[in-house]
């Protein structure tokens, strides 16, 4: 796809798929290929690392990624001393994974993001995300049973892939404001400003986190309309 393009391309990723973007950058040539980027739900990858771990995390980001702990307890859907269903049932069938072993191999990202450098893991802490009603409250496996089984240090692993400044294409980040894992702070759009020189930003407020595909079309159109503008932004 990218021969028309001197061997370049645009690139559109959600969620684990602009990480995954966000450490090639960091770690590979892919910046040097690049003709754009749109990092949907992502912040730059710094920033998000340093909201849930380090001296200026974002509280509320901090809790809603207390998920990550159960997601990467061992074996945490197939069978593990954790695996009480709960994940199984939470997350793998919502997401269309049509067995166990499948979606095992899909949770899997995150232990290999955090043991590569990719991203930070919070410390474990009790607060809102543990409770009735939140985040880690609806994955389902216990703050103690995760505790107890987890493999990673309580205190947090940081994140030591680092990104840094982007100079060589556009990069929009584009987030729904009602987005519970990833959240769409006004500060996660200041602090990759500082980060990126080409950079556009866009929040609709009442989407969630599947941000092409909205309660309201028009909402969807919004995030299509500005990764439209941002590709034709690199000519």
């Amino acid at each position: 796809l990218s021969t028309p393009f001197d061997d370049k391309f645009h690139i559109v990723a959600h969620d684990q798929g602009a990480r995954v973007v966000w450490h090639s950058i960091a770690v590979g040539s892919v910046a040097e290929r690049l003709l754009s980027f749109a990092s949907l739900s992502i912040p730059h990858a710094d920033v998000f690392s340093d909201s849930i771990y380090g001296d200026n995390t974002d509280p509320d980001e901090k809790q809603a990624a207390q998920y990550f702990r159960q997601l990467i307890l061992p074996n945490s859907t197939t069978g593990g001393p954790a695996d009480n269903n709960e994940i199984w049932n939470s997350v793998c069938l919502p997401t269309d994974y049509d067995t166990k072993e499948n979606c095992q191999k899909g949770l899997w990202w995150y232990n290999g993001a955090i043991d590569a450098g990719a991203c930070a893991l919070p410390p474990m802490e009790w607060g809102t995300a543990w409770e009735d009603g939140g985040l880690a409250d609806f994955v389902g496996i216990p703050y103690d049973t995760v505790e107890e089984y987890t493999t990673y240090p309580t205190d947090g692993v940081p994140q030591t892939a680092k990104v840094g400044n982007v100079t060589e294409f556009p990069v929009l980040y584009a987030c729904g404001g009602k987005d519970k894992p990833d959240l769409c702070e006004e500060t996660f759009n200041t602090q990759s400003a500082a980060y990126i020189t080409d950079y556009s930003y866009l929040k609709v407020d009442y989407c969630g986190h599947k941000v092409l595909e909205c309660t309201q079309d028009s909402d969807t159109k919004q995030f299509i309309d500005a990764i439209i503008v941002n590709i034709e932004s690199a000519y």
